[in-house]
């Protein structure tokens, strides 16, 4: 009796024993079923959130800072810029690329101020002027500006809602590195934008190694002259050119004009140039450069200069005098070029893109 007892109780013992180990199985079970399932969810979340940020039309926007300092707010990389100065022309042309471009500015494919070919010119298709309603009307996602333009042009597209660009009027090597690299960075190549940068001090490098030959005793004086007269301004771009050049800039060595403005007739006679460099830029349809040089020469003030006595006149095209881009390594070089040609024996440099 006693053992159909103890057998019966262990038995009891054991079926709920089991029974509790059966329970546990089921818990362990729902837990891991409540993780796999989770986990699935969490996978499903993120492979939905790539698709959404890899998909045509997701966020892709992205802020950047203008010349002077005002935040633009890019939705995505601009389509249809329009470029007002060919100063941006040369660098939209190189970092967008025409398929990007909606307009170029009026100078575009003009060979005496812009390294814009007819051809490329030809492929964008238009050209349009420093007008609002001419602009908005190419229905644009990025207008480029410079401050030269003027504050009103600014407020007006501003007002129409459309994003615009200001870029900067360099004075030097390092401002015009400084309004490619920004103008890269508005239109969204930053990679691009490096490799021009990267090839704009390489050539630099290139030039000044070259005119190392050259003693600083036999640097020339050089005066240059648009169709008003005498250019060359202290402190401005073409100064840091012709100085990158190791030419000295006659204007720039006058004072007080040479610091302000043009220099007179009886100014360019005291400097005694050993150059006259030459306009070519028929701006105006009016001015005629071989007239311009004639009327120099015969010029009584101008009789006893070196530059006239050693019929040292020479043109330089005025896309390099007034380079607004990073074509001003090209300006460098031919300047140099113009003074220097016995520095140069294999010819002219030619230009880059």
């Amino acid at each position: 009796m006693l053992n159909t007892v103890s057998l019966g109780q262990r038995n009891k013992h054991i079926f709920i024993l089991f029974l509790l180990q059966f329970c546990l199985l089921l818990i362990l079970l729902a837990g891991c079923g409540k993780d796999n399932s989770a986990s699935k969810t969490e996978s499903v979340a993120a492979e939905k959130r790539i698709q959404e940020e890899t998909a045509p039309g997701s966020d892709q926007s992205y802020s950047v800072m203008d010349d002077t300092g005002r935040k633009i707010v890019m939705k995505e990389k601009p389509k249809r810029i329009v470029s007002v100065t060919y100063g941006t022309d040369e660098i939209l042309k190189v970092l967008a690329g025409p398929e990007r471009i909606a307009a170029y500015s009026r100078h575009a494919g003009e060979p005496e101020i812009s390294f814009l070919s007819a051809e490329d010119v030809k492929r964008v298709g238009k050209r349009v002027e420093n007008n609002s309603e001419s602009i908005f009307g190419l229905q644009p996602d990025l207008v480029v500006i410079s401050t030269s333009t003027g504050a009103e042009a600014l407020r007006t597209l501003e007002s129409m809602g459309i994003p615009v660009y200001v870029a900067l009027s360099p004075k030097n090597y390092k401002e015009m590195k400084k309004k490619v690299k920004n103008l890269g960075r508005a239109v969204g190549e930053p990679e691009k934008t490096e490799k021009l940068l990267q090839r704009m001090d390489e050539r630099m490098a290139a030039l000044e190694k070259r005119m190392r030959a050259l003693p600083d005793e036999k640097r020339k004086v050089a005066v240059a002259f648009s169709m008003t007269g005498p250019m060359g301004r202290k402190g401005e771009l073409f100064d840091s050119m012709m100085n990158m050049a190791h030419v000295i800039n006659g204007a720039a060595t006058v004072h007080p004009l040479g610091l302000k403005g043009q220099i007179s007739k009886e100014q360019v006679v005291q400097v005694d140039p050993d150059l006259f460099i030459l306009p070519t830029w028929n701006y105006d349809k009016r001015s005629d450069p071989k007239q311009f040089e004639k009327e120099l020469r015969e010029d009584p003030a101008y009789r006893n200069v070196k530059a006239v006595k050693n019929n040292q006149l020479v043109y330089v095209s005025d896309r390099y005098r007034y380079a607004a881009s990073h074509h001003m390594v090209d300006a460098i070089e031919n300047i140099a070029f113009a003074v220097y040609p016995e520095l140069f024996p294999e010819g002219r440099p030619k230009d880059q893109e």
